[in-house]
């Protein structure tokens, strides 16, 4: 299995707690100890990761978003994806939503009033300082968007033209959401995504870039290597 990070904008809208929102978050797994009421918690949604091609060249089926949004329910908000503390706040809900051109999931969540820096934390995320979010999974298989294949098994390099196909690749069998994190910096505008994986940074390594612009998007691509390329 792979795991992966996505990064993508907070959208730190003063959306209405509905009673649907509160009796998600009383049904979660592992609830609160106390149910929680409407004076109790903050709510906001945050656009976390879509059918878009990210940095890296990968991305998301369309039909295996609301998959994702549902291993998202209930998963835990860090800070900087700092495991070694506590979560700050909570996803659920949510829905998969349009958004330029592609298809995004965006996870409700909540963090408790009562908590002390529970006002801190809304300030920073309301007056934009705290935009962006990203996305902890774990899948099974990048899949080569050219010929289906392992893309670390296969011929094609990802960001690379095979006729006028740049070739990416997908996250298949997702089978986790590890967590969420509130970071300081994502991907690009509107995308919001922004993707590490180790094999593949491997693959691109000292190949030239170059940008260029398809469909009123930008791409990078990497032109081969001179000579033998490099195993």
């Amino acid at each position: 299995m792979i795991i992966q990070r996505l990064s993508g904008p907070v959208m730190a809208v003063r959306d209405a707690k509905t009673s649907a929102d509160l009796e998600l978050i009383n049904a979660l797994s592992n609830p609160p100890l106390i149910p929680l009421g409407e004076d109790d918690v903050f709510v906001r949604r945050c656009r976390l990761a879509g059918d878009a091609v990210d940095t890296q060249f990968g991305c998301f089926r369309t039909h295996d978003l609301p998959k994702l949004l549902t291993l998202t329910h209930g998963a835990p908000a860090l800070i900087g994806h700092n495991r070694q503390v506590t979560p700050v706040a909570r996803f659920f809900g949510g829905g998969v939503e349009e958004f330029e051109g592609h298809r995004y999931i965006v996870p409700r969540f909540y963090w408790p009033k009562a908590h002390s820096g529970a006002e801190d934390f809304r300030v920073l995320l309301d007056a934009g300082i705290i935009a962006e979010a990203s996305l902890a999974f774990i899948f099974d298989k990048p899949s080569c968007s050219i010929c289906g294949r392992d893309i670390r098994e296969c011929e094609h390099e990802p960001g690379a033209f095979y006729g006028l196909k740049i070739c990416h690749y997908f996250y298949d069998g997702l089978d986790r959401v590890l967590e969420g994190s509130f970071v300081y910096r994502g991907a690009e505008p509107g995308t919001g995504i922004l993707a590490e994986m180790t094999d593949l940074k491997r693959a691109i390594k000292d190949r030239k870039r170059i940008t260029v612009r398809v469909g009123g998007r930008t791409y990078q691509a990497f032109a081969p290597l001179s000579g033998k390329d490099e195993g």
